[in-house]
């Protein structure tokens, strides 16, 4: 099904190619701008405004090194230098040398003002928050992944469960809908393509991406209705007055251009699909394109507009079964537009705030039929439009270099229309489970509408040289539920304790909640009515040490309760059926509340041209269904993940592989229930314990080698990336039947189908 879908692309990917991530360049940023992304990434570097202004810019290209060794290099044209004391680098004035025999560089100590300022403007903001990640943009592009999606390199952070086949995640045993994903500060409105057949790809292009932030639990209040994680992008900043690429590839053919000139910056990006060009039709045409715009310039010296624009359009038919006796098809129509407006605002060197203004317009028609006599046939019509507008607006209050406040509000006010129909007749082996009707009809319409609002605290206090502590207080209420009461508080509670100059400890507690979106009723199952908000408390303990050969080591362990669960439906056996709703497998659980604890382990080091890592993750997820534990679907004991990368004057060499538990799996068994008025003994299939077996475990290597060759204007790179590159087959569903045995008695027979085969890509990119 899913395998042979990509086994098509296979067959025909030696004719694609598609867009490479360059070398890091630095010629042209400003200082401070550098300094800044290797502070964001953990490297404790700490200046002063009045060194390191924002005209100062990198004047040439450093080169390899350590972090402290390029700071070092890109501030020696400007007479500064960085000195290590008291676990921080600090930024420095260099005073000539004195003339002797052989000339020795000194360093001038600054007056001790200068050292204690930025050393506690340093220490307090830096986010206290456990569980959380950054990813660059270099090592985005360069991850061997499918699809060149930034979302896709989340897969490989500790804690989080991936098939390979949707770009979502799940986060330390939540639903890939727990995890809210957020571009240039707006929370984006389900950003996939191929929406109703696993997400394949996100609308978000990885050229445009500058960074990730990634939470897996243990975020801050300013982040509400979601109870496992964020994944924060930023858009990359212009490095150039004006930088263009144009790149082709199996998966898509990609224009971006960006820029700057004065106090304005753009940055354009566009992308069509191109599987529909090198899949036969005979499986399908998923054809879609996505757009992205952010235009910002300088109200003044201290208020920055921006406006930003994300549109991606679906056209999309999907077929897992080609004969015309059982033909399985699915076509989706999908427009999804988001605009947002944000302001920032200086308002001294204490208080500034962001405000942003948003509109979504967003409509889905899912149309499908299975013509299957021997099992299934059905027919479905989903009709779904969602119109959201927005106000947010977030305050941060530097009280003193051992005290930052921040506060903010959210309005948004969503209207949603759908219309459904669907029937289904069932045969043979669906038609014999217990419960199971001949035949289903279902209609509903709904039409909710009304409010979402959140306010948030959060007060962080640098209460020793050695200790920061946060408190937060978040509340959320929806009105569009139909629910008379369904506020929520959500406390926070966060400590940082450094031990020495190189090893942080992080304690968190955090009670998390998420209402069911308005985009999001089950409707489909036949569920006209929202579900109260979900609750989570997190509780995680992590400790960050880094070796003296910039080796870092990091340990967490976290415990997450979840109640008020809604009811979900789940596929026992096929979780890639085209119309999941009428499969006669469909299961409602209903769980009175679920579990999630595990530990990681992680070590990473990045080193000249190399850098590489490694994590091991145990973990367990759990429902607690009618008194009885049952793992949930995603729920992997053990996951360990790793990988290298290796940078050239012209080559990029990566790899990555990834080795978890299998996923659970639920047996069924065929058996004699009586006999008819003839005498013929009537049969009934029954699920064994739910998730009560395992499939084999799951294992993936994927490798990634670019090119880079200067050309009379610009660069060209070309790359070759195979996902899978050992073609196992990892088991993602079971398909059963029936068959008479060699007595002419009825009895069950399967097959497997798997995740993605071995998938290999190649590319060309020109940047100028």
């Amino acid at each position: 099904m899913l395998y042979r879908f990509f086994s098509v692309v296979v067959l025909v990917a030696a004719a694609g190619s598609a867009a490479l991530g360059d070398a890091v360049s630095y010629v042209g940023r400003p200082v401070a701008e550098v300094i800044d992304e290797f502070r964001d990434a953990g490297h404790p570097f700490a200046y002063s405004n009045a060194l390191v202004s924002d005209d100062l810019l990198v004047t040439a290209e450093p080169e390899s090194g350590e972090p402290a060794e390029i700071v070092r290099q890109i501030l020696e044209p400007h007479k500064l230098t960085v000195r290590y004391e008291a676990g921080i680098y600090l930024v420095i004035r260099m005073t000539p040398p004195e003339k002797t025999a052989e000339p020795v560089m000194q360093v001038e100590k600054p007056p001790i003002e200068t050292i204690t300022v930025s050393a506690s403007q340093y220490e307090i903001g830096r986010d206290v928050a456990t569980s959380r990640f950054l990813i660059d943009r270099r090592t985005i592009q360069t991850m061997p992944d499918v699809g060149e999606d930034p979302l896709r390199a989340v897969h490989r952070l500790p804690g989080a469960a991936a098939s390979g086949a949707s770009a979502k995640a799940h986060f330390r045993g939540g639903e890939e809908s727990e995890v809210g994903i957020v571009l240039n500060g707006q929370k984006l409105f389900d950003p996939f393509h191929v929406r109703d057949y696993q997400n394949i790809f996100s609308a978000i292009d990885s050229r445009a991406i500058g960074g990730v932030e990634v939470f897996t639990g243990g975020f801050p209040a300013r982040y509400g209705d979601r109870m496992s994680g964020f994944v924060l992008m930023e858009s990359m900043e212009a490095e150039q007055p004006r930088h263009s690429e144009i790149g082709i590839s199996v998966f898509n053919t990609s224009v971006l251009t960006t820029g700057s000139h004065g106090d304005k910056r753009w940055l354009f990006s566009a992308r069509r699909g191109n599987l529909d060009l090198v899949i036969s039709s005979e499986y399908g045409e998923p054809r879609y394109y996505d757009v992205f715009g952010e235009f910002a310039f300088d109200l003044s010296p201290n208020a920055t507009l921006s406006i930003n624009a994300l549109f991606a359009d679906d056209v999309v038919t999907v077929v897992l079964e080609t004969e015309p006796a059982e033909r399985e098809q699915v076509s989706s129509d999908t427009r999804n537009a988001q605009i947002w407006l944000q302001l920032d605002n200086e308002w001294s060197d204490e208080l500034s705030t962001s405000t942003v203004l948003s509109v979504v317009a967003y409509e889905n028609l899912r149309d499908g039929f299975m013509r299957d006599p021997e099992k299934i046939v059905a027919d479905v019509r989903d009709e779904r439009d969602i119109e959201e507008i927005g106000l947010r607006q977030d305050w941060n209050w530097r009280a003193s270099d051992h005290h930052l406040v921040q506060w903010g509000v959210l309005f948004l006010q969503s209207s949603a229309n759908y219309d459904y129909a669907s029937s289904a007749e069932y045969f043979g082996l669906p038609a014999l489970y217990p419960g199971q009707s001949d035949r289903v009809d279902r209609a509903a319409i709904a039409s909710p509408n009304g409010g979402s609002y959140g306010a948030y605290v959060a007060d962080r206090w640098k209460l020793t040289p050695d200790t920061v502590f946060e408190w937060g207080l978040r509340w959320d209420d929806q009105t569009y539920t139909g629910l008379v009461s369904d506020s929520q508080l959500s406390p926070r509670l966060s400590l940082l304790q450094k031990i020495g100059e190189r090893t942080e400890l992080r304690l968190s507690w955090g009670r998390y909640h998420q209402s069911q979106g308005i985009q999001e009723l089950q409707i489909e199952d036949d569920v006209t009515e929202f579900w109260p908000a979900q609750r989570a408390d997190h509780l995680i303990a992590g400790i960050q040490h880094r070796l003296r050969n910039d080796v870092a080591l990091r340990l967490e362990l976290f415990h997450k309760d979840m109640r008020h669960v809604r009811p979900r439906f789940e596929n026992l056996y096929d979780p890639l059926g085209l119309i999941p709703e009428l499969q006669a497998d469909r299961v409602r659980l209903e769980p009175s509340s679920a579990q999630a604890d595990g530990a990681e382990i992680s070590v990473s080091r990045a080193t000249g041209n190399w850098h590489w890592w490694a994590s091991y993750t145990w973990s367990k997820a759990s429902d607690e269904i009618d008194d009885r534990d049952e793992y949930r679907s995603w729920d992997q004991r053990h996951a360990i993940q790793g990988g290298f990368g290796w940078s050239g004057a012209s080559w990029d060499l990566s790899l990555a592989a990834s080795i978890h538990s299998g996923w659970p799996t639920t047996d069924l068994s065929l058996i004699q229930d009586g006999v008819d008025p003839g005498g013929e003994p009537v049969y009934v299939v029954v699920p064994g314990p739910r998730n009560a077996l395992r499939h084999d475990d799951f294992a993936s290597i994927d490798v990634r080698a670019s090119r880079r060759f200067d050309v009379r204007r610009g660069t060209l790179s070309v790359f070759l990336e195979i996902s899978n590159i050992t073609d196992r087959k990892n088991v993602c569903c079971i398909d059963w039947d029936i068959e008479d045995d060699a007595q002419g008695n009825p009895a069950l027979e399967y097959s497997y189908d798997y995740w993605l085969p071995l998938l290999p890509a190649i590319g060309i990119l020109w940047e100028f």
